[in-house]
């Protein structure tokens, strides 16, 4: 990863947890005036996009340090590790949300003062959606998945947000007072499905998961379209580290080709794979094949054949 590509990711941190700040604050003592559960889930959920954008900013910051001598492979796992923080906190969120809004179910609440708490969870939609378009834009770009992570968070508020706007709306003209709890109650439902996919993608991640069946693809294709000049491959493996795609594998050749000749076969199907994958590390083995083992023996042209 470049450094431009570096600034613009701490360049988005940066704004959302500003953004996050702001919105905490004004969700939270708009709550308390209100006596709304539905704006204060949505201000506990704001708190926590704090300071997940927090981690990111830290994360992001160390996972585009260069490799070194401790870590060889880079420090892309701290982004992972920023994304499965962010998981488990949003999971958190969503289970207490649940809990208040069965307790408020039970108990009934008042509210007070529903224009203001409209009027702050219409600024609160129209601000998320501005931020969660410019968090996946640059996360799409640079491949940053602790900021599409943050993204789909902020979507997330966008649509529970609007619901919310909705129902408030629906308690001042009907004055249906179970509808708040109730709709925080979903809130908190859509809050843990957004967590378990983020939850799903980090453990992957962690777990060295391989690159996903369309990769695969073409990095076979790089490889077979060369059929002709290798006796086959084997042992193919990829994972994923941050941004970098670790991929490796074995290239067998006729055992009568000199070490040049095979170098610049595998260099030249390694350059064709990083043209179709960004941030490739492609580490390729060579192995010498037998006459009696190879595909292509049949075609043979060496003096040396047996």
């Amino acid at each position: 990863m470049n450094s431009e590509q570096g600034q613009r990711r701490l360049k988005a941190a940066r704004m959302a947890i500003i953004t996050a700040s702001l919105l905490a604050v004004l969700k939270l003592i708009t709550g308390l005036f209100t006596g709304s559960m539905a704006l204060f889930a949505s201000a506990v959920d704001s708190l926590l996009d704090i300071l997940m954008s927090c981690g990111n900013f830290v994360a992001l910051r160390h996972a585009q340090k260069p490799a070194d001598a401790d870590h060889p492979y880079g420090h892309g796992k701290f982004e992972t590790a920023a994304t499965l923080l962010q998981s488990l906190l949003i999971a958190c969120s969503g289970v207490y949300i649940l809990f208040e809004s069965v307790q408020r179910l039970r108990l009934g609440s008042e509210l007070n003062r529903l224009n203001l708490g409209i009027a702050v969870l219409t600024i609160s939609v129209i601000a998320s959606w501005f931020l969660s378009r410019h968090l996946k834009r640059v996360g799409v770009a640079t491949e940053s998945s602790a900021l599409q992570a943050d993204a789909l968070h902020y979507a997330t508020d966008v649509y529970s947000n609007l619901v919310l706007v909705i129902g408030l709306l629906a308690v001042k003209l009907l004055g249906w007072s179970w509808l708040d709890p109730l709709l925080s109650l979903g809130v908190g439902i859509y809050i843990l499905k957004a967590a378990y996919g983020l939850l799903k993608n980090s453990m992957d991640q962690f777990l060295d998961a391989g690159l996903p069946a369309e990769q695969l693809a073409l990095i076979r294709q790089c490889i077979e379209k060369h059929q002709q000049a290798i006796t086959g491959y084997h042992n193919l493996r990829t994972r994923r580290s941050g941004t970098v795609r670790m991929i490796d594998f074995h290239l067998s050749f006729c055992r009568f080709k000199t070490i040049q000749e095979t170098h610049d076969i595998a260099d030249e199907i390694e350059k064709e794979i990083m043209g179709l994958i960004r941030n490739a590390d492609i580490t390729i083995h060579l192995e010498p094949t037998s006459c009696a083992e190879c595909r292509n023996h049949d075609d043979c042209t060496s003096p040396n054949k047996t």
